[in-house]
């Protein structure tokens, strides 16, 4: 198991240097052409491929916190190190977009009288396309065979670049068609409004994770189901489920006849735990069944989730 582990470790921080590398390369390429032609949306997507850069080192850096076994600090794990990242990466990205905005809006209203862009902007743009599509492709392969979200959620982003540089290119080339340079500045501020967009989405996401809820409320239906299958069981309610990455951790009261011995109580609670794995195959972080006499009532008990109340939402 520990050399599965390593092997996975190993193929995202392959997965993720490749990305470093190549986003490097894109921003200096695209920064540099775009100043050089005076292009402001190649400059913007020159910078969004800088916040690339950022993305990919988080992945490397928090590949390796992930992996670490559960210890005294962390019991469960540090499986919240990845959305901690991404939280951080979040305001990053936000920031780089506000820049852009605030100085592209400046060049707007400045009075200033621009250049047509030059034919290197074109190429910059072109050479993005090709080279983020590589990228993207590199990314969901590895992301799809680690089964790593951070890696498949970077592809993602990736791929959102390619329409990013698409959009740019349409822009240089109507630019070009109607001799109006301010076509290209109106790009490059749609493009950092795209920015800042991305990084409140990528924000809002994890809140949820780390508010300890799920946005797929779907999950608590299938839990109910797999207990309520389980003989001998009776009255599942309290149901708590979050989210640690792509997978849940769970916790569920059931009742069962007072009568039985512990033993037997204890086998029906193991055997709901297997029929929740069946039913979120690959989904299952951890599962605490509590087991209760049928009628019991504790006044005090606050949190969870029952059917009743998945059905009064609807």
């Amino acid at each position: 198991m520990t050399g599965h582990s390593d092997n996975r470790v190993k193929l995202i921080r392959n997965a993720s240097l490749r990305g470093i590398f190549g986003n490097a390369l894109l921003a200096v390429l695209k920064v540099g052409l775009g100043l050089f032609s005076g292009s402001m949306a190649v400059i913007a997507d020159g910078i969004d491929s800088a916040t690339d850069i950022v993305t990919s080192l988080i992945t490397l850096f928090t590949a390796n916190i992930i992996s670490e076994p559960p210890d005294k600090e962390h019991p469960w794990g540090h499986a919240r190190a990845e959305a901690i990242a991404t939280k951080a990466l979040s305001f990053f990205i936000f920031f780089a977009g506000a820049q852009l905005f605030i100085s592209t809006v400046g060049t707007l209203t400045g009075g200033e009288t621009r250049d047509l862009p030059g034919k290197w902007a074109l190429l910059a743009t072109g050479i993005s396309i090709v080279t983020k599509i590589f990228l993207a492709l590199d990314k969901f392969y590895a992301g799809k065979k680690t089964e790593s979200s951070m890696l498949i959620a970077d592809a993602k982003n990736m791929q959102n670049d390619i329409f990013l540089s698409l959009a740019v290119l349409i822009g240089l080339g109507a630019t070009f068609y109607f001799h109006l340079p301010v076509i290209d500045s109106i790009t490059g501020l749609l493009l950092s409004i795209w920015i800042m967009k991305c990084a409140y989405s990528l924000f809002m996401e994890t809140s949820i994770e780390l508010m300890d809820s799920v946005d797929d409320k779907s999950v608590y239906n299938t839990v109910f189901e797999a207990a309520m299958s389980t003989e001998g069981v009776l009255n599942p309610h309290r149901a708590r489920i979050r989210k640690l990455n792509m997978r849940y951790d769970i916790d569920l009261d059931i009742e069962v006849d007072g009568s039985m011995s512990l033993h037997d109580a204890h086998e029906i609670a193991v055997e709901v735990e297997e029929r929740i794995k069946t039913a979120l195959p690959d989904k299952i972080f951890d599962i605490m069944v509590h087991v209760e006499p049928l009628g019991n009532v504790e006044s005090e008990e606050q949190f969870g989730l029952t059917p009743e109340d998945l059905d009064s939402k609807q």
